[in-house]
């Protein structure tokens, strides 16, 4: 049988064994902890990142968008402008050809009659 001294003694051991086996566990997977932890870190600055670049270029299409959409806008109104300016011109041209018709004719409105020959 065993002496109550070799239970303490292996009592003790064991405490020892659990004691050493918790400590270099502790520093083993602690540094692979810090070294994940370090991963995770910096994974996530570069998410935030990701995220803000992310909005700041939608907020970039959003006014390339509105600025498109003024550009369009004035686009058209030029172009009918232009179309308006065009049919002025016309309309101008038109009533000015009207004048030199009626300026070239005789002061009683009729053509003056020439003899048959």
């Amino acid at each position: 049988m065993m002496d109550p001294r070799h239970w303490l003694m292996l009592a003790l051991a064991a405490l020892v064994a659990a004691v050493a086996t918790w400590a270099l566990c502790h520093w083993l997977y602690g540094r692979r902890i810090a070294t994940l932890e370090g991963k995770l870190g910096k994974s996530d600055k570069a998410r935030q990142f990701s995220v803000q670049q992310t909005l700041q270029a939608r907020k970039q299409i959003e006014a390339l968008r509105k600025d498109l959409a003024a550009q369009q806008e004035a686009m058209a109104k030029a172009q009918i402008a232009r179309a308006r300016s065009r049919h002025l011109e016309e309309v101008l041209k038109t009533a000015s050809e009207a004048d030199e018709s009626v300026a070239r004719r005789p002061a009683n409105g009729f053509a003056d009659t020439q003899p048959m020959a």
